[in-house]
């Protein structure tokens, strides 16, 4: 049987690592109480890089709430990363914000004119937004290293209070949620029902919805009932989000029956499938998945 474990995660302060200069003007790195943006995208702007405006004649409306999560923050620098076949790219969208809580708004002259290369997005890249952060002493706190990496620890990163950081990767026309009808292979599983590289089938029916797929349980092991329970994803066309519940409870056995609930987003470009999936109201887990060729 399974061994489930809950993973409860700290909301408390993080103390994370931040570089700052000293009087000779060289970097030196050091701990101290930490601080956290809080930055959101305004439901009504674009959720995504919109392919088509890019490359068209439309035009792009990416837009966001800029907040003071934890910690003396006295600015901000909104930074962005941009992914391109691989390559990241750091630019300064907006230097030295200090009033909290601030409108942010980007149009496509903006991003290409931070990323030169922005106007060929490809179907694979991604821009990230967040932000680095000038504490009240002086000491500057970056949320990602030069190279696009996160400078946070879990807590921060599966946070419900906060976000330091937007995604927005490409998107396409989604009429209907066939695209994601086929195998799929999972590239993560922190509830660990399934390793990665396995193949789990998602199927489309549309007499369920027009935008709903199932993620089906049937290759499942641990699950008692996996050949009749499943996910139900319904997609919201307008910013290709997720809500995720399940058909009936999944059994592990006796004391271990749960209800599944989650969000996450698809891609209508790739078809790739990112969840969070809460187990009768446990901590998020991933659960990601892309086409099989």
């Amino acid at each position: 049987m399974k061994n489930i474990k809950l993973i409860f995660t700290s909301m408390l302060f993080l103390l994370i690592a931040f570089s700052c200069d000293d009087d000779g003007g060289t970097s030196k790195i050091g701990a101290v109480e930490g601080a956290t943006p809080n930055i959101n995208k305004i439901a009504t702007a674009d959720q995504g890089i919109n392919i088509l405006a890019l490359q068209g004649a439309g035009d792009l409306n990416l837009g966001l709430t800029l907040g003071v999560s934890t910690g003396e923050v006295s600015s901000m620098d909104v930074v962005g990363y941009f992914t391109k076949s691989g390559v990241v790219s750091k630019a300064t969208l907006q230097a030295n914000v200090t009033t909290f809580p601030a409108t942010l708004k980007y149009t496509k002259a903006d991003l290409i004119k931070a990323f030169p290369t922005f106007a060929s997005f490809g179907l694979l890249d991604k821009l990230v937004i967040t932000a680095d952060l000038k504490l009240k002493d002086g000491s500057v706190l970056k949320m990602f290293t030069d190279n696009g990496q996160p400078a946070y620890g879990a807590d921060v990163a599966n946070s419900t209070l906060w976000k330091v950081q937007q995604t927005y990767t490409a998107l396409c026309p989604l009429n209907d949620a066939s695209q994601f009808n086929g195998n799929y292979k999972v590239t993560a599983d922190t509830w660990q029902d399934y390793g990665i590289g396995d193949i789990v089938p998602v199927v489309y029916n549309a007499a369920n919805g027009k935008y709903v797929f199932r993620i089906l349980n049937t290759a499942n092991p641990y699950l008692i009932n996996g050949s009749t329970s499943y996910i139900i994803g319904t997609i919201n066309p307008a910013t290709n989000a997720v809500t995720v519940t399940s058909n009936e409870q999944w059994n592990y056995g006796p004391g271990q029956v749960y209800t599944v609930t989650g969000t996450g987003n698809v891609s209508s470009c790739t078809g790739d499938i990112n969840l969070k999936i809460s187990f009768s109201g446990s901590s998020d887990y991933t659960f990601n998945l892309v086409k099989a060729p």
